[in-house]
C-alpha cells in the first residue's frame, strides 16, 4: 500500500500541485488550531476542578469552625472575596493553607 497524497483529484488529473499543497497546509493548520484550543480548554477545566476542590475544603473548615451549614460557609467565602477583591478560589486557598492541607495526588 502506498500513499498517493491528500484525498481529491491528483495532480495528474489536472489539479495544480501548488493548490493541492496549499489545501493540505490549510488542513494541517486547522488541526493545529483545534489541538491548541483543546489544550486551553483542558487547562481551564483542570483549574476549575482544582478551584472547586479548594472551595469545598474551605467550606468544610468553615462549617467545622463556625458550626454553620454549607450555604452559609459559601456565603462567608463570597463575602470575604468581595471585601478583599480577590477570587473565591484565592480566599479558599488561604483557609486550606493556614491549616496545612495539601491536596492528595
Amino acid at each position: 500500500m502506498s500513499y498517493d497524497g491528500p484525498p481529491g483529484p491528483s495532480p495528474r488529473e489536472g489539479r495544480d500541485p501548488a493548490a493541492t499543497l496549499m489545501d493540505a497546509m490549510r488542513a494541517a493548520l486547522a488541526l493545529i488550531d483545534d489541538v491548541e484550543a483543546l489544550r486551553v480548554e483542558n487547562r481551564q477545566l483542570r483549574e476549575a476542578l482544582e478551584g472547586r476542590a479548594l472551595i469545598e475544603r474551605a467550606k468544610g473548615i468553615l462549617m467545622a469552625r463556625r458550626g454553620c451549614d454549607e450555604a452559609t460557609a459559601f456565603e462567608i467565602l463570597v463575602s470575604l472575596s468581595r471585601k478583599q477583591r480577590r477570587k473565591v478560589r484565592a480566599v479558599a486557598a488561604d483557609f486550606t493553607d493556614d491549616l496545612g492541607f495539601q491536596p492528595l495526588m
